[in-house]
């Protein structure tokens, strides 16, 4: 017996999608897709899909891409601003986005780019994750320390960051994964923070109706601060923070509240898109198996195009809540440059998240 959850999505709606999608993305070399859709409440896996055509050798289709190690560009990012919020910063947090060399070892000093080659100057950590810029991402991770976003990783189930010798280029999707433990990382933020492991056999009966395993309640264990989470999703759903790179009416916005993020590898080898709302997790990879770039392919232009089309239909006849936000979370104006709570010689201010423990003090 399959892991039901929400049950009522057709085991065939992500083929379907699949299937009309990656027909309409071949004109830029991509040929594969994979995509998990997932319970977040306790991580019962409703989809896999591993390929776009099982039966298609030119594809490699028979292997399951969705436990296959890929580089997973930008959709690595929110973790390493979680490892940030837990050592005291909010979104309003104000990053340099200005090109600058990073210290690597023994090796020449790191110097990442945009993905438009521009540079924002100040810009906050609400700014930086929604509009994925590349620059404030390393410079976060700097600060926080690789062994920060390692522990993160590790602490919601991502279990393949493994090598010993990682550089700041981790937080841009340098190492490898899988969309199955990423899509389990991201439902610990669409729950408000408990640990997921992703299932797929709820029970066993052998022929003569004989349980050889019982369903269990799985357990999720609370492994981030909820508010934390919120923030997290609060940024990721954000369709304002994200328009200046995505556009105003992007994949990654659906119908109804929803939280998304893009990931783009170098040479357009990988486009992901992974999101979420309360009740579903869907994580897409667009790319080749062969591993041959495709024709500039973002994040949201390959897999958001898949994404948005089965999140849309999946949910189409469901409730659509909004996230829950947790107790304990004071929204307070801000100096739109700063991040500090703004003064009377600030320039027009905005509003941001805080825990109600750490307010930010007037600049």
């Amino acid at each position: 017996s399959h892991a039901q959850g929400l049950g009522a999505i057709s085991p065939h709606l992500a083929e379907e999608v699949v299937r009309e999608k990656i027909a309409e993305l071949r004109e830029q070399d991509a040929t594969n897709a994979a995509l998990i859709a997932m319970d977040p409440d306790t991580g019962d896996v409703l989809v896999m899909l591993g390929s776009a055509d099982f039966d298609d050798p030119a594809i490699d289709g028979q292997v399951n891409v969705t436990t296959r190690l890929r580089q997973p560009g930008s959709a690595i990012k929110p973790f390493t601003y979680l490892a940030a919020l837990e050592r005291g910063w909010a979104p309003s947090t104000m990053i340099m986005d200005i090109e600058q060399d990073f210290p690597d070892g023994a090796n020449p000093p790191y110097r990442p780019t945009n993905y438009d080659k521009k540079q924002y100057g100040p810009v906050s950590m609400r700014s930086a994750l929604a509009r994925s810029l590349n620059i404030p991402a390393v410079s976060t991770l700097q600060e926080v320390g690789l062994p920060a976003l390692l522990e993160v990783c590790q602490r919601l189930g991502i279990e393949s960051l493994t090598r010993p010798d990682y550089g700041l280029a981790l937080t841009l999707g340098g190492g490898e994964v899988t969309l199955l433990e990423l899509s389990g990382a991201y439902a610990a933020l669409a729950n408000g923070g408990r640990k997921v492991t992703p299932r797929t056999i709820l029970r066993i009966v052998d022929q003569s109706g004989d349980v050889i395993l019982e369903p269990t309640t799985p357990e999720t264990p609370q492994v981030m601060d909820a508010r934390h989470a919120y923030m997290l999703t609060h940024i990721l759903a954000d369709n304002q923070a994200r328009t200046p790179t995505f556009g105003a009416n992007s994949q990654l916005k659906l119908s109804f509240p929803s939280a998304a993020k893009t990931g783009t590898t170098n040479d357009y080898r990988d486009s992901w898109t992974m999101g979420y709302t309360p009740e579903l997790v869907t994580g897409v990879w667009v790319g080749n198996s062969n591993n041959s770039p495709m024709k500039s392919l973002s994040g949201s232009m390959g897999a958001g195009i898949i994404w948005h089309a089965f999140m849309e239909k999946a949910l189409a006849d469901r409730p659509h809540p909004d996230f829950e936000r947790p107790g304990g979370l004071v929204e307070v104006e801000v100096c739109s440059i700063s991040g500090e709570k703004r003064g009377p010689d600030c320039p027009e201010g905005r509003m941001d998240l805080f825990l109600a423990e750490k307010l930010p003090s007037e600049c």
